[in-house]
């Protein structure tokens, strides 16, 4: 047993033990002093640095907000369980936090592929599904009334991409894109953005998301050789597949996904990071015109933790939440949460608007393009 599933395993004893006991009628995961959510997410293999800096962001912002009192007087606890972003056991592991550890609702769940497995089983126990770390149209649609998502699709991502190449002219366009479901669904959106531009994919280049096949995956791009490259990966595979593609002779414009682990790159590549464009669904962390990320900015200087689009999410997707807590009040219910959440309407987080109603359960359209320069963001 690795240290992060020791650790993982122990809090979710020890919090157990000290968790106030509810009276038999109580809503499940709510105590008079304590508000109990539960997250599945990969802690170990190649995408657990990214999940782990997406749940650094609303870890900060639930601290904060338990050291001033917590919401309509309680404190919020979040539980996290590792799945090894396995869909199999995210199911396994959702059901274990409704069932054994009884949440109250599920928070910033990570990735397609286990979404896809856990989100029925939370459906079929009511159970709020708040915030998963993904933008597969496929979770969106139809409605789901127990699911929330905060960010953009990656059908608005990849789009937003297509269109800045094709005002550039640019009309060789491929893609790389994972081995699962993740991955097919950049891919179809892709396809789906190409065909209404009147284009085809130049280059479709799977490649595993442990990134072990990268040097194969960049070989079949430089034998298309495109122009610009729009990458559907994440995690380890995003740094393995730049290097091997460095290592060819195809120099094609690099576009990646909101979830590309742009800090990890950055540290893992340096200057060959240069110049990879990437779609985001929050406002840059070095924008102090938004309220919001002033408020993030000032969290992460106190936790002395790096400034990063990932982290700033978690923590909108925290303060998001919180909101909804405190307009569900004191009775707290799961019922009353989805009707707080849906009556959101246009709440402002801090300079940036979300719009959850009955009919929308997707609460922000934001999609800019941000480019690495000098191992950095230009914006």
């Amino acid at each position: 047993m690795s240290l992060l599933r020791t650790l993982a395993s122990t809090a979710l004893l020890g919090l157990a033990a000290l968790l106030p006991v509810a009276p038999a009628a109580a809503q499940q995961g709510v105590t008079a002093e304590t508000i109990v959510l539960g997250h599945s997410g990969a802690l170990s293999g190649p995408l657990a640095e990214l999940n782990r800096e997406y749940l650094s962001g609303a870890t900060m912002y639930f601290d904060d907000l338990n050291a001033r009192g917590g919401v309509n007087g309680r404190r919020i606890a979040l539980l996290t369980l590792d799945d090894e972003y396995n869909p199999e056991k995210a199911a396994a592991n959702v059901a274990q936090l409704i069932e054994e550890q009884e949440v109250f609702a599920l928070f910033g769940c990570f990735g397609t592929g286990p979404s896809l497995q856990a989100i029925p089983v939370a459906t079929r126990a009511r159970v709020p599904f708040f915030a998963p770390y993904t933008g597969a149209d496929v979770l969106r649609e139809p409605l789901n009334p127990y699911v929330f998502h905060l960010r953009a699709s990656y059908a608005q991502e990849i789009e937003a991409m297509v269109a800045h190449l094709v005002t550039l002219g640019v009309r060789s366009i491929g893609v790389v894109h994972h081995a699962d479901p993740f991955g097919q669904a950049g891919l179809d959106a892709a396809e789906q953005a190409l065909v209404r531009h009147n284009l085809r994919p130049a280059v479709v280049s799977p490649i595993a998301s442990s990134g072990a096949d990268a040097a194969e995956s960049a070989r079949r791009v430089a034998a298309a050789n495109p122009a610009a490259l729009i990458l559907v990966t994440a995690g380890n595979s995003s740094a393995a597949f730049m290097r091997a593609l460095h290592a060819t002779q195809a120099k094609p414009m690099l576009y990646g996904l909101s979830v590309i682990s742009s800090r990890q790159l950055i540290r893992e590549l340096g200057k060959d990071a240069h110049g990879l464009v990437i779609a985001q669904v929050v406002p840059s962390p070095f924008r102090l015109d938004f309220s919001v990320v002033r408020e993030y900015r000032r969290l992460a200087d106190q936790a002395r933790q790096p400034y990063s689009y990932t982290a700033l999410e978690g923590f909108i997707a925290a303060k998001t939440f919180t909101e909804a807590l405190r307009r569900a009040g004191r009775d707290l219910t799961r019922e009353r949460l989805v009707a707080a959440l849906q009556g959101l309407g246009n709440w402002d987080a801090g300079g940036l608007r979300l719009q959850f109603s009955p009919r929308r359960h997707v609460a922000m359209d934001y999609v800019d393009l941000s480019v690495i320069s000098r191992g950095n963001f230009t914006r």
